[in-house]
Formats: structure tokens, C-alpha cells, sequence
């Protein structure tokens, strides 16, 4: 890792930039530090870790807004307390996320168990080849709206040697594209890159061991069982720390709930999953090539955590500082649930189906909860049912819409 940090300068900011700079910077994490373990990248552990430093110097930032506001009475100085939680979950967060792709250093061969995982993952991050006549050859990264036209992220692009970020870069013939996204699109973008090979995890010329055991049909039956709850604590973290920006960014009490009473899964979910690791080391010649994996799933749990602990302050009940209320209303988006109908336009639709621009109105679904249980990720072919409770996460403007189709009965004009 880098040996000497960078040294920082105080630009202030206001507080409506450093929350959404944080926002932006921990979504980007999450995809750098799961591509990192997925590929063995120590180059994109290492942008992490950048990333992770610069978490460091907004939450200075953010504590700096809150010192100069100078509150004079309990009531002011009480008001910022959610905002003082977000700045340090959010710099946990960071540190947990940081602490993933660094599991590189210490398992370089963990790439070969979570390549097991990739088809179960809902939204996988794969390896893409630009080849000749590649409709995206010659365009800057940020002309090709890979989201919005094509439904998948573009995490980064490797050229030769070097890693590059920057959206200001242009595509060029034998680029890698490291993407994320659903299976069909990255199929899709796999076509228009013209890239015919079969799916591939090798990136480079780089030599590693393969693990004997991985033949052992024992191992590989234990290894099938760990598998869900893998995904699902991976899942979980991810959409916790969703929730909680979306809670507090609009002080949504029941989403709050939802958070704490998701975080209690994710605990039971956590020893269940530790103790069948354990039972599978024992199959194993050298038990600390599951590090790596140990690891992840605790840095998750820290996740799961600092997300909860931003829910707890909502859940206590509090009225935002103007300041944070300034943050909050110049906010695009708003989070709603909305439980399905017996007349939902939703209802009985597949995932596939409700990315018509008719229904999804530019919401995507966080989470949904049937009767008992929770959610996180949907396949395409998932599908809606009569009562279902979900949280969705859209612009302001189109949100009545999405309520009618969701809801018709309750929403009439």
C-alpha cells in the first residue's frame, strides 16, 4: 500500500458537496474494492485505499461545517448530532470497504473463490474486451452513458499496464472494461464490444497456485452451501448503506426500521456463515486460504454496522439542523415504500418486465420484504406479488407516477 500519504489541503465545502462527494465516493468503492478481490488487483486495492484517504478529509470537512455553525443552545447542538454519526459511519464504512480490497495482500488467491460465485451474483462484475469495430472505440468514457443507455457501470478501464478512472478517457481498441451489471446487458456490451471469448477472470500474465482441493467433490458440495449466505451478506452490506443515506437524507422513520430490523438478520446470517466456514477449513491442507474470505464477510458485518447506527439516530427521532435541511431539500431524488395492490401494475410482472420506462418512472427498487423476508437483489426473471412492501429510490418529479403503478387505488387523481 502507499507508503506516504498525500498531504491535504483545507478547501472548504459546502455541506450539500462534501454528502454528496461521500455518497459518490463509497458507491465507487464498493465496485473497486469487489473488482479488486475479483481480478487480484493490488492496483485497484490501492485506488481504494486513495478513495478511502479522501473519506478521511471530508469527514474532517464535515466536522469543520458542524464547529462553525457554533450552535448556542442544547436544541441547535442536538440537531447535529445525526449529521457527527453520519460523518463517522460513513468513515467506517470507508475503512471496511478499504479493508476488502486489501484482502488481496493477504489472500492473492482468493480471486479463485469468489470467480465460484459469479452467475449467483444478481449484478456481477466481469472482464470485457474492446476488439476491432467495437462500437464504443474512439468515444470518451463519459459520451457512452453505459448506465443509462445500456444498464451497466463501467468501473474502469485497463490499458496495457495502466489502470485509468477518469471519465475524460476515451475507449481504444484492446482496452479491458471491468463492468457491472446484469447478466443479459453485460452480454449485450460484450457483443457491441465484439469480444467473443468466453467469460474470463484473468487479467495479465500473472501465475497462481490452484488450490487441489477445489477438486474434492466434499469440499465443493460445502463450498455450494456457502455460497448463498455469501452473496447475501455481500448483498446485505451494499443495500444497508443505501437505506441509510436514503433514510436520512429524508429522515424516513419506517425505512429506518426496516435498516435495524434488516441488521438483525444480518447478524444471525454472519455466525451462521462463520461457523460453516470453520467446518470447511477442516477439509482444508492450509486453513488460512480461507483468510480472505473471513475477512470480507467481517468487514460486511462493520458495514451493516456503521449503516444501523445511522438508522438508530432517525429511529430516536430528530429535526434536521438548517443546515443538513438546506442538503435535504436541494436533494433530486426521494425514497417512498409502497406495498402492492391487488390492481398494481406491478403485480405479477417480472424484474425484467418493470424496466419499462412506463412502470419504473427512473425508480430502481432497493430492497422488498414478502410477509417475513427481505430481498436485496432481484434476477430478471423475479417476480412481483400482491402485498409485497417495497422501497424504491427515484426523482421527485416522477414519483405520484411510480406510486399510481405501484399502488393504483390509493393514488387516484
Amino acid at each position: 500500500m502507499p507508503a506516504k500519504k498525500k498531504k491535504f489541503k483545507y478547501q472548504p465545502l459546502s455541506l450539500k458537496d462534501i454528502l454528496r462527494e461521500m455518497k459518490q465516493n463509497i458507491d465507487l468503492m464498493i465496485d473497486l474494492a469487489y473488482s479488486a478481490i475479483k481480478f487480484r488487483s493490488k492496483e485497484l486495492a490501492d485506488e481504494t485505499y486513495k478513495i478511502e484517504q479522501r473519506i478521511h478529509e471530508l469527514t474532517f470537512l464535515l466536522n469543520t461545517q458542524i464547529i462553525q455553525s457554533r450552535p448556542r443552545r442544547f436544541e441547535e447542538a442536538k440537531k447535529l448530532e445525526p449529521i457527527i454519526v453520519l460523518g463517522s459511519s460513513i468513515d467506517k464504512i470507508s475503512d471496511a470497504l478499504s479493508d476488502i480490497a486489501r484482502v488481496v495482500y493477504v489472500n492473492t488467491d482468493i480471486s479463485q473463490f469468489t470467480q465460484l460465485f459469479w452467475d449467483y451474483v444478481p449484478e456481477p462484475i466481469v472482464k470485457i474486451s474492446v476488439k476491432k469495430k467495437c462500437e464504443f472505440s474512439g468515444q470518451y468514457r463519459k459520451d457512452v452513458h453505459f448506465r443509462s443507455k445500456h444498464g451497466v457501470d463501467l468501473i474502469a478501464i485497463k490499458r496495457g499496464d495502466k489502470w485509468l478512472f477518469s471519465k475524460d478517457e476515451k475507449i481504444l481498441e484492446n482496452d479491458i472494461l471491468i463492468i457491472k451489471g446484469e447478466i443479459q446487458p453485460i452480454k449485450d456490451v460484450k457483443d457491441r464490444c465484439r469480444d467473443e471469448e468466453p467469460f474470463s477472470f484473468e487479467i495479465g500474465d500473472k501465475e497462481i497456485k490452484s488450490f487441489e482441493e477445489l477438486e474434492n467433490p466434499e469440499i465443493m458440495e460445502k463450498l455450494e452451501e456457502l455460497k448463498r449466505n455469501y452473496i447475501l451478506i455481500t448483498d446485505i452490506s451494499e443495500t444497508m448503506i443505501e437505506l441509510a443515506f436514503a433514510a436520512l437524507f429524508f429522515n424516513n422513520y419506517e425505512v429506518a426500521e426496516d435498516i435495524l430490523e434488516i441488521e438483525e438478520f444480518m447478524d444471525g446470517l454472519n455466525v451462521a456463515f462463520e461457523k460453516d466456514l470453520l467446518e470447511l477449513a477442516q477439509l482444508f491442507k492450509y486453513p488460512r486460504d480461507l483468510t480472505g474470505i473471513m475477512r470480507i464477510v467481517f468487514s460486511c458485518e462493520l458495514i451493516a454496522d456503521a449503516a444501523a447506527n445511522i438508522a438508530e439516530n432517525i429511529v430516536k427521532g430528530f429535526e434536521p439542523h438548517q443546515i443538513f435541511q438546506l442538503a435535504i431539500d436541494e436533494t433530486p431524488e426521494i425514497v417512498v415504500r409502497e406495498t402492492l395492490s391487488e390492481d398494481s401494475f406491478f403485480r405479477n410482472k417480472t424484474y425484467e418486465e418493470l424496466q419499462d420506462s412506463r412502470y419504473k418512472r427512473g425508480f430502481h427498487i432497493i430492497a422488498l420484504k414478502r410477509e417475513n423476508k427481505w430481498i436485496y437483489s432481484f434476477k430478471p426473471d423475479f417476480v412481483f406479488e400482491k402485498n409485497d412492501l417495497l422501497i424504491g429510490l427515484g426523482p421527485k418529479e416522477t414519483v405520484d407516477q411510480w406510486r399510481k403503478c405501484v399502488h393504483p387505488e390509493k393514488f387516484k387523481d
